[in-house]
């Protein structure tokens, strides 16, 4: 992305705002605005490429770490329950436990060959079942209830989507049966017809900015040869500012060839001020959106919660913070190991086990309110 190098303003820095008109007030505000959110887009890709750094030489190796500990956790759980005497509903308890696990981790699909089939015999030697029947199972129940409330049959493909996938799949059902796109379109409202007709005016007066310069650049006119490469590279970026409708950019580079002056903007007719604010506006709204986009893709590649307000700026402390939370499992998940051989610690486990699923049974009865929930439980590795 190119950085702002020219003030396009109006009135320049000597002259009071409040001798201004609206418009240009308007168009000063826009122009600051789009210089803002330009630094942004910016400050993104400056610090992303850091972060992906960091993610894989410092976090990942951890979160594999973490992986691995909670395959063995399911090890664990079955050497102890074969050593420790247990009531018949701890060992209950414990063959859940066993058997959740080990569903969830292969069901996650970052499990090697081997881990999966290790994982594969301790289900069926706790469960009595075979894992990739009840997955079976469990995605044909899945994929009926999806045609029962939304109308989507996945098929056999089911198990090989993910969420994303899925909402996707449904979004476009929905989209599909929206009567409004098999309806005709009526005849259109006053206001409807004066914004169609601004936004031609709009469209025409970054046309005329366009053409104006694709005419004193056009490389084909040009005889001496090193004139007609700058004149290329010129056009380049003038076309590809005019296929962006990026009016900033080409008054830029219109003030850079000294096509146009300060003056020029100065005295605007209020007419054209008034369809150069209306693309500036939609530039500046497109902008708002790439940033949004680039935070929202950032905490889906990351996994950072998305209540988390990110920017560029606390990106570094959001590394840390994710760090540390996974550098306190896999030190919280060892201490569990030793305690668990403690029958004592064992059975008091299993029973903080019952407890949360009772308790999540009760929420999920009156409507979950997820703050209330998770204060009662401290330990992280109740699930």
């Amino acid at each position: 992305m190119k950085k702002t190098t020219l003030d396009v303003s109006i009135g320049g820095a000597d002259k009071n705002p409040k001798k201004l008109t609206a418009g240009q007030r308007k168009f000063n505000g826009l122009v600051k605005k789009i210089d803002k959110q330009r630094q942004i887009l910016l400050a993104w890709e400056a610090a992303t490429p850091l972060y992906t750094e960091r993610w894989h030489r410092e976090f990942l190796p951890q979160l594999d770490i973490l992986h691995q500990q909670s395959i063995e956790f399911v090890q664990v759980l079955s050497d102890l329950g074969e050593r420790i005497k247990l009531s018949k509903t701890d060992r209950k308890t414990l063959t859940q436990e066993i058997c959740g696990q080990a569903y969830e981790l292969i069901e996650a699909g970052n499990c090697s060959d081997a881990d999966q089939a290790r994982l594969k015999v301790l289900y069926h030697q706790h469960s009595g079942r075979d894992f990739d029947t009840d997955e079976a199972d469990d995605n044909e129940l899945f994929n009926l209830g999806l045609q029962e409330m939304f109308g989507v049959d996945l098929g056999d493909n089911i198990g090989r989507l993910s969420p994303e996938d899925i909402a996707q799949k449904i979004s476009e059902r929905f989209d599909a049966e929206q009567p409004e796109s098999r309806q005709k379109p009526g005849k259109k409202t006053a206001q409807q017809l004066r914004q169609e007709t601004d936004a031609a005016q709009a469209s025409q007066s970054v046309r005329e900015v366009y053409r104006k310069l694709a005419s004193a650049l056009h490389p084909d006119r040009e005889p001496d040869p090193v004139e007609r490469e700058r004149k290329t590279a010129l056009m380049q970026r003038v076309n590809h500012a005019y296929g962006n409708r990026n009016l900033l950019e080409l008054l830029q580079l219109q003030l850079e060839l000294e096509h146009i002056s300060a003056d020029t903007l100065n005295t605007l007719a209020a007419d054209r001020l008034k369809h150069y604010n209306r693309v500036l506006s939609e530039q500046l709204l497109e902008l708002q959106q790439e940033a949004f986009d680039q935070e929202l893709a950032f905490k889906q590649q990351f996994d950072v919660d998305p209540y988390i307000k990110v920017a560029p700026q606390n990106v570094a402390g959001i590394f840390e913070y994710q760090l540390e939370q996974v550098l306190l499992e896999i030190q919280d998940r060892t201490q569990l190991y030793e305690e668990l051989n403690d029958p004592k610690a064992l059975k008091a486990w299993l029973k903080g086990q019952r407890d949360y699923d009772k308790a999540l049974e009760r929420e999920m009865a009156r409507g979950f309110d997820e703050d209330m929930f998770f204060d009662d439980f401290d330990d992280p590795f109740t699930r």
